[in-house]
């Protein structure tokens, strides 16, 4: 992803015009979302599309179209009419694929426009109840201990951002780690809490519950203030792991071509969405952030997680994922 390329297309998409916006919207919008019905990404969209109906007059449809590793819905919205009936609850999988360099069927710089930062999805340490260490201090003590012996971390899997994230503390800190990829977090989860694996780097939700039921132990949230679902563990910083903060960030996009006027129309929606009281207190109890802002905003979180995410592959070998 050409980082000029996408700035320049955001400034423009966020420069309100003249028409376009005036008859917006004309019927119903559909809201793709490219997750399978059920989880809390989906219900994140349900719950913020009922608001934005009101906002916007015209009933907004989620639709769950999962497949191909969140592509194939990304890539309906991506070749859909550009007119800003059709928005898509942007993936944090398109900042793996980017930094990865996977093919994928559309054209990121051309074919989707970003509207507005829709939640953050906090990223946690946990351990196992059987691990030599209760705390980020004792684990970072734990080699000089155990001198060339080495600590296996799960996480969802091989390229997932949750393992990429774990690389990073790697780096940060020289512990040695060594990850035990799995096909999605709830099979990792599950090997954690037997013991089998000592460390989990994963999202808040759903291991937050398994924390909170004392079948795990919390070590760390990486984010700067603690998660309301788990007041009890510390942030990074509060644990010795200062620069290592990490959220899985979603947003919403639309067609590449949809005019100026209407991405702003939709902006404006999504903040007065994401600005409700009840609204933001109903996703912070599902461990999702609130974001909102300018379509700006948005996008440079997006260059940014890429380039970072591109120098951890590339520093630590991790190889693109099948």
């Amino acid at each position: 992803m050409k980082r000029r390329h996408l700035l320049a297309a955001a400034v423009v998409a966020a420069i309100p015009q003249s028409g376009g916006a005036q008859a917006f919207p004309e019927r119903p919008i559909r809201f793709i979302v490219p997750y399978a019905p059920g989880g809390s990404t989906d219900t994140s969209a349900r719950i913020v599309s009922e608001k934005l109906a009101a906002v916007l007059g015209q009933p907004v449809i989620v639709e769950n179209k999962p497949g191909g590793g969140t592509i194939i819905g990304t890539e309906i919205v991506a070749k859909a009419k550009p007119d800003g009936h059709t928005i898509l609850l942007t993936p944090a999988a398109l900042i793996a694929n980017a930094a990865f360099g996977v093919a994928v069927p559309y054209d990121v710089e051309k074919d989707l426009v970003p509207v507005v930062g829709f939640v953050d999805l906090p990223i946690l340490l946990a351990a196992s109840n059987g691990a030599p260490f209760k705390t980020v201090a004792e684990l970072l003590a734990w080699p000089k201990e155990n001198p060339g012996k080495t600590i296996s971390y799960a996480s969802a899997g091989i390229g997932a951002l949750t393992h990429l994230w774990g690389e990073y503390v790697k780096a940060k800190t020289g512990l040695p780690l060594e990850h035990v990829g799995y096909k999605g977090s709830a099979e990792a989860l599950r090997d954690v809490i037997a013991g089998h694996v000592p460390l989990f780097f994963d999202v808040l939700v759903p291991t937050a519950t398994a924390i909170r039921a004392g079948q795990l132990r919390g070590l760390a949230v990486a984010t700067t203030q603690r998660s309301e679902l788990l007041p009890d563990v510390p942030t990074v910083a509060e644990a010795g792991l200062p620069g290592t903060e990490g959220t899985i960030p979603f947003g919403i996009s639309v067609p590449g071509g949809t005019p100026a006027a209407v991405v702003m129309k939709l902006n404006t929606a999504f903040n007065e969405a994401l600005d409700d009281a009840p609204i933001r207190r109903k996703l912070l109890e599902l461990g999702f952030i609130p974001v909102g802002g300018a379509p700006q905003a948005y996008l440079a979180v997006v260059t940014t997680e890429i380039a970072k995410w591109r120098k951890v592959i590339k520093d630590s070998k991790i190889p693109a994922p099948t």
